[in-house]
C-alpha cells in the first residue's frame, strides 16, 4: 500500500532527518569492508588484561579449594561437588584462554 504524501512514512530513511554523523560517507566505507569478527575483537581488546588477571585468580582459588574439597564431598555429596567444581574450573579456564588468545593476537593495525 502506498503512503499518501500527507502522511509521513516513519520507516523512510532517505536522508531527511538523519544526522550527518550517521549518514554513510567516504570515511566509513573502509570500515564496512572489514569483517565483523575483526571489529568485535577490536572492541573487546581492552578486556584482555582483566580477563587474564581474573582467570588466573579464579584458577588459583580453584586449586586452593582442593584443600576443603574432601569435607565438601562428605557434607554435600560427591556428584554435586564434583559437578560444581568442574563447571567452576571450566569457566575459569575458558576466561583465561580467551584472555590469552586476545593477548596473542595483539592490537590490530588498520
Amino acid at each position: 500500500m502506498a503512503n499518501p504524501a500527507s502522511i509521513p512514512n516513519p520507516f523512510d530513511t532517505s536522508g531527511v532527518g538523519i544526522p550527518a554523523a550517521s549518514q554513510p560517507n567516504s570515511r566509513s566505507a573502509p570500515d564496512s569492508s572489514r569483517p565483523a569478527r575483526v571489529l568485535l575483537d577490536e572492541q573487546l581488546a581492552p578486556l584482555r588484561i582483566p580477563a587474564l588477571v581474573l582467570g588466573a585468580l579464579l584458577i588459583s582459588l580453584g586449586v586452593a579449594a582442593l584443600l576443603p574439597l574432601r569435607g565438601w564431598l562428605h557434607d554435600y555429596g560427591a556428584e554435586l561437588v564434583i559437578a560444581a567444581y568442574l563447571q567452576y574450573m571450566a569457566i575459569a579456564t575458558t576466561l583465561e584462554v580467551w584472555g590469552l588468545r586476545l593477548t596473542r593476537r595483539g592490537p590490530r593495525r588498520r
